[in-house]
């Protein structure tokens, strides 16, 4: 069995279209996604006299003058992850200052394209004989899951025990400890605890079973993000950015507990990584959703044992 996995693709276009293809770049005959797949912001694109059409991304004014230009702008703001807002100069101020209408407008472009995702992936993978597995994770809005939940291909291990080949079983947490941006799923270290442990409770044997939490153990080396002051600032020190371990006790201590075949992990999009938990392999890909680089992981797993863990980017 190869297994490729990756997280916190963030909404990218061109992210999900390359997860989508992790079969035949890769091999992998089982594709996850361990969670936090919709984006953080919405670019309006605004109409202007002569059927121009202006917009502020990534920092910088630009134009479109024709449909491909709008084509390609609305593609690059999609491939980064962000949501295209089309509109009048009116719609947009009806917007500005008014955090009920932001939000609802930016629950519903998040969720439309969790949609999209669904159909490409059911288009592109349906009777390939690939699994493929998506989660929610503490970004993701709860509406996430019943989306998935639609869906005739993809299949959704958080909260649940789910059965592989070979008895080997994945199951998953998605929720995560608290963070300063105050997430969908942010949850205290006891909740999570109980939540993973609720899971945990109906695999058959860990020891053959991948856990995929989304937030890795505190102190693994998996976990180190910018120090943030009050205003979310990173702090510097006078050889760069202060980093702390922002990790879960709850899942280092589920970890050590249950001592699964392999701790799948993301969250932290800076700390990509394959190391040893007392002897236990725990892995994160980390993230570059951004720039349309997908970071992954890939797994073997022969006879039930783990065989090579390695870090890809593409």
């Amino acid at each position: 069995m190869r297994i490729y996995f990756c997280s916190d693709i963030h909404a990218s276009r061109k992210c999900w279209k390359k997860f989508l293809n992790t079969p035949s770049v890769y091999g992998a005959d089982h594709i996850i996604v361990g969670g936090d797949i919709t984006g953080k912001f919405v670019v309006p694109i605004i109409e202007q006299a002569g059927g121009k059409r202006t917009a502020t991304f990534m920092g910088v004014a630009r134009t479109a003058e024709t449909k491909d230009e709008l084509d390609r702008l609305k593609t690059w703001i999609a491939d980064a992850g962000q949501y295209v807002f089309e509109a009048t100069q009116d719609e947009v101020d009806a917007h500005s200052g008014n955090q009920r209408a932001i939000d609802q407008l930016f629950r519903r472009l998040a969720l439309e394209r969790v949609e999209e995702w669904i159909d490409e992936a059911e288009t592109k993978l349906s009777g390939s004989g690939v699994r493929v597995f998506v989660s929610g994770a503490n970004d993701d809005f709860l509406e996430v899951d019943d989306l998935l939940a639609t869906s005739s291909l993809i299949e959704d291990p958080n909260g649940k025990v789910i059965d592989l080949d070979d008895d080997l079983q994945i199951m998953g947490v998605g929720w995560g400890n608290l963070t300063p941006w105050a997430c969908p799923r942010d949850i205290s270290e006891e909740e999570l605890a109980a939540r993973i442990d609720e899971v945990a409770a109906n695999v058959r044997d860990p020891g053959r079973a991948i856990f995929s939490l989304h937030v890795p153990p505190l102190g693994s080396g998996l976990d180190l993000a910018p120090r943030l002051d009050g205003e979310l600032r990173p702090q510097l020190t006078a050889t760069g950015v202060e980093m702390i371990h922002v990790g879960s006790s709850a899942t280092r201590d589920a970890i050590l507990r249950y001592r699964p075949l392999i701790g799948l992990h993301g969250h932290i999009h800076e700390s990509k990584g394959v190391k040893k938990l007392d002897g236990v392999t725990i892995a994160n890909p980390g993230s570059q959703y951004a720039e349309g680089i997908l970071d992954g992981l890939l797994v073997q797993i022969d006879d039930g044992r783990l065989g090579d863990v390695r870090l890809v980017s593409g």
